[in-house]
Formats: structure tokens, C-alpha cells, sequence
């Protein structure tokens, strides 16, 4: 009995310490890194630190005493801390706090508090129901990584939007339904572009893309470049290279150069879709912002 008891007790600690561990990596990370700036990806990493708060919050129920457990009050707090959750993953504050990596640290403790409250009231209400809404938490963050309840509903996002693209096609027609410009705004949304990049003319993580196609761009070491296509696909495939003035240094994902170039999109239609949605939000488009036509790309 004294065995069974020793290596339960072994079991809750690295229970706890492996939980405390994966919670803390998921609050801290956005302070060193700026590679998850997609919502999908996001999300996936707020999987991750409630599934790390449940493991925590477990290990704390168990050492729970028995006069504290199966009380109605801790039916409150097991309801209402994940709603807090939800509201702390509001999508459309996803560009404001990648701009503010210490507010966005707040919120991921925020995240991860509700986390650990929501399982261990449940737990401690219920001895077994902590188990159950460990697996909600978990699978409502993968959830909203494949695409449930992430968008940041505002119109740009409803016009991108497959069921709207679908009605769109329907009453335009097949060849308006090919061009690239309507592919470019599909991509802006499913590769997560709008996250950053605002269609309204305000600052968010990025530039706007309001009159950006044209216009001259003003970079950190004080020269302006006026933002052609050759300047276009720079900062789309090659951020690292591209530093612009008011804007943090890697907040850009360089994650897209593989996504949108080399062996596999060799004639790059997905890119140059992209680039020509960007220039149909500026009234300085001109030849010299545009794609080259496809025949002509020589990829």
C-alpha cells in the first residue's frame, strides 16, 4: 500500500511539473517567437497550453481534501471560466496584441489560468468530470485551428469566405470566379494574412494593404522604396530581408516562401494572385506593381 501510495505521489508531482512546463512554454513563447502568426497555428499552441493547464490542474485536484471536494460552488467557476477563455481568443485582437508581445503574454496567462480553473473546479466538483472538460478545452482550441469560430468577422473576411465565394461565383460567373485577383482575396483569408495586414487603412502587425501597391515604403535605415512587384514578392517571400519602419523586426513569418514558391509552386499563380489582390486596394497600381502575365513569368 505504502509502494502504491509513494508512486502515486511521484506520479502527481511529474503530472504537475510536465503540465506547469508546457503551460509556461505556451505563455512565454510569444515573447521569442514570431513564427505563429497564422490563426490556425495559433490556436494549435492554445491546444497545447490547456492541455498543459489541464495536467496542472489535475495534479492539484488530487491533493484536494476530501471536506473541499463535491461542493455546488465549484459549479460556478467550471462554467464560467472557460467562457473567459473564449472571450481572451477573440480573433479580431489577434494583429493589436502581436504588436504588444507583454499584453499578448497577459493574455495567454489569462488563457491558461481560466484552463486550470475551468478543470480543477470540474474535477473538484465532479471526482472524473475534470477529465472531460480537459478534452473540451483541448478540442475546442483544435477546433478553432482547423477553421471553427476564427473569424474575425469583419467584412473582408464574410467577402473571402468559401461559402461566400461559392454564392459569388454562382451569380458572376466562371470567368470572373478564375481571376486572380479572387483568388488573391480567398488567400488573404485562408493563409491568415488578414490577421495582420488590415483592409481598413489602420496599422495592425504589418502594413495595411490600403494603398500600399505604388506607393513609396519607408525602411529602417531611412530610404524609401516604392513598393513594385519586385519589391512586393520580396516582402512576401523574403521578409528577413525587408525591414520597415514602424514595424517589428520578425514579425513577418518567413514561412511563406515555401508556401507560395520554389519546386512545388514553380509558376507561383498562388503569389501572383496575392500580389494582384494587393494591387486592386491601391489607387497606385500600375503595370509596374503588377504580376507578369503568366506566359510571360518564364516559370
Amino acid at each position: 500500500m505504502s509502494n502504491n501510495m509513494t508512486l502515486k505521489r511521484i506520479a502527481l508531482v511529474g503530472s504537475g511539473i510536465a503540465g506547469t512546463v508546457i503551460m509556461g512554454y505556451g505563455i512565454l513563447v510569444v515573447l521569442f517567437s514570431h513564427e505563429m502568426t497564422t490563426i490556425p497555428i495559433h490556436h494549435l499552441l492554445h491546444a497545447d497550453m490547456a492541455a498543459g493547464a489541464g495536467m496542472l490542474a489535475m495534479a492539484l485536484a488530487a491533493c484536494l481534501p476530501s471536506r473541499e471536494r463535491e461542493r455546488s460552488g465549484w459549479v460556478l467557476p467550471a462554467v464560467l471560466a472557460p467562457a473567459v477563455g473564449l472571450l481572451l481568443m477573440w480573433p479580431s485582437e489577434y494583429a493589436y496584441l502581436m504588436s504588444h508581445p507583454w499584453l499578448h503574454v497577459l493574455d495567454h496567462l489569462g488563457i491558461a489560468v481560466c484552463s486550470v480553473l475551468a478543470v480543477f473546479a470540474a474535477q473538484a466538483y465532479v471526482r472524473g468530470l475534470g477529465w472531460p472538460m480537459l478534452v473540451l478545452l483541448v478540442g475546442m482550441d483544435a477546433a478553432a485551428a482547423g477553421g471553427f469560430g476564427v473569424s474575425p468577422g469583419n467584412r473582408e473576411a464574410l467577402l473571402s469566405s468559401p461559402a461566400f465565394a461559392a454564392t459569388e461565383n454562382t451569380v458572376a460567373g466562371p470567368s470572373q470566379a478564375a481571376s486572380p485577383e479572387a483568388l488573391g482575396k480567398q488567400l488573404s483569408q485562408s493563409l491568415g494574412c488578414i490577421a495582420c495586414h488590415r483592409m481598413d487603412g489602420i496599422k495592425g502587425v504589418g502594413p495595411s494593404w490600403i494603398n500600399v501597391a505604388g506607393y513609396p515604403q519607408k525602411l529602417t535605415d531611412g530610404t524609401t522604396v516604392v513598393a513594385d512587384y519586385s519589391f512586393l514578392r520580396k516582402a512576401i517571400l523574403h521578409p528577413e530581408e525587408v525591414h520597415l519602419e514602424g514595424f517589428p523586426a520578425g514579425a513577418m513569418p518567413t514561412s511563406y516562401r515555401t508556401m507560395l514558391s520554389g519546386p512545388q509552386h514553380a509558376d507561383e499563380k498562388e503569389l501572383n494572385a496575392l500580389i494582384s489582390y494587393i494591387n486592386t486596394l491601391s489607387d497606385r497600381s500600375s503595370p509596374a506593381t503588377q504580376p507578369p502575365a503568366p506566359a510571360a513569368s518564364g516559370k
